[in-house]
């Protein structure tokens, strides 16, 4: 499904022709509340939408939650909207794609957990805000939704948004810490993508053009925080987005999921503490690598971008890179700190991300570098 974009400065101005094109009437719009009020989108929207009868679903969680779903579903059911407008984080991207296609269905939490329920169609057409330049979920075919605190994935072509509205008026007003977590994230899953057994080379394009601009933007764009550097970091969010949607990510994302639902970390911040340490051990290991390319050429390739000659250097600067946006690498600092916690994280790693990794990661490995974090 093809989708259509509108980048840079004033691009908002384009849902105003949308909606008069389209002949919209009815518009369910997602969005976070804080969000939605901090990045300016609730001021713009109050001209864009004062022709159109409009209903609002502000999301109750850090993520994508069952429960938000249900309640969202339903009030899309309800509504009967002629298009949804998502406008947030990935959260909010993520929960608007769901309930646009999961009001069509017959679902309960047993029929997701066992994957027993088959996407046909989506509701309507939906348009993707994002306030953040990170998630990358305005160009993803796919999604995560926690059940009980554990991480699921759902992907169908019918999840793609139909428009994206990239505008760095709506994410330069992003906090500091979320913009440092989102521009993590951005930059992990363009790395991982790179790694991902299942990347081709259209994903890596895409990754590559990412790495190009968060390599040289992400620390201004946290510290020296400007409208150009908003733009270029939404663009590499959205190369990243389109390169994860062919190749998914890989181990530090695996990992990542149970440190957000067990102890609340955001997501791109979660990341960060295992990226360094996955790629080490992809070096380290690369002739023990499955996947269907050369991971020396994709490593050759990722040091080109950044400008370093070893591996050694690579990971001193994206350690370094991580430190100064403010996000931290010590994961006591998140109230991770006893074996239990090591042990509640590790059973609950996404053992499908996990198995993307170019060389195969087991347990022992990831409950030994987790253990030397605590220790």
């Amino acid at each position: 499904m093809s989708q259509y974009e509108f980048l840079g400065k004033n691009s908002l101005n384009n849902l105003k022709d949308l909606i008069k094109d389209l002949k919209i009437k009815k518009i369910m719009i997602f969005c976070g509340k804080k969000s939605f009020h901090e990045s300016s989108a609730s001021e713009l929207f109050k001209d864009l939408l004062k022709k159109t009868e409009n209903k609002f679903f502000y999301k109750s969680f850090n993520y994508t939650e069952y429960q938000d779903l249900i309640l969202s579903s339903n009030l899309v059911s309800e509504f009967q909207p002629d298009i949804i407008i998502a406008v947030g984080g990935g959260a909010v991207l993520d929960l608007a794609k769901l309930s646009n296609v999961f009001c069509t269905l017959n679902f309960d939490k047993i029929k997701i957990k066992k994957s027993a329920f088959e996407i046909k169609k989506k509701f309507c057409k939906l348009i993707a805000i994002p306030t953040t330049a990170g998630s990358g979920a305005e160009a993803t075919r796919h999604t995560v939704l926690y059940i009980d605190k554990n991480k699921y994935s759902i992907e169908s072509s019918f999840i793609l948004p139909d428009y994206i509205i990239l505008d760095p008026d709506l994410i330069i007003t992003a906090p500091y810490a979320i913009s440092a977590s989102s521009g993590i994230d951005a930059l992990s899953q363009a790395i991982e993508s790179l790694m991902s057994k299942r990347s081709n080379n259209e994903s890596v394009y895409h990754s590559i053009k990412s790495l190009e601009y968060s390599s040289m933007f992400l620390e201004k764009h946290i510290n020296q925080k400007s409208l150009d550097t908003t733009h270029k970091m939404s663009l590499a969010a959205l190369h990243a987005g389109k390169a994860i949607n062919i190749s998914k990510t890989t181990a530090p994302h695996a990992i990542s999921y149970p440190f957000t639902s067990f102890f609340g970390v955001k997501h791109g911040q979660a990341v960060s503490f295992t990226l360094c340490d996955c790629l080490n051990y992809n070096y380290t290991n690369l002739k023990f690598s499955k996947a269907p390319f050369d991971l020396k050429s994709r490593f050759n390739t990722i040091f080109k971008i950044f400008k370093v000659n070893s591996k050694l250097d690579l990971i001193g600067k994206l350690n370094s890179t991580i430190k100064n946006i403010g996000l931290s690498t010590d994961i006591k600092d998140f109230n991770v700190k006893k074996k239990d916690d090591i042990n509640l994280i590790l059973s609950n790693i996404n053992q499908e991300r996990l198995a993307n990794n170019p060389v195969k990661i087991d347990v022992d490995f990831v409950k030994a570098m987790l253990t030397n974090k605590i220790s």
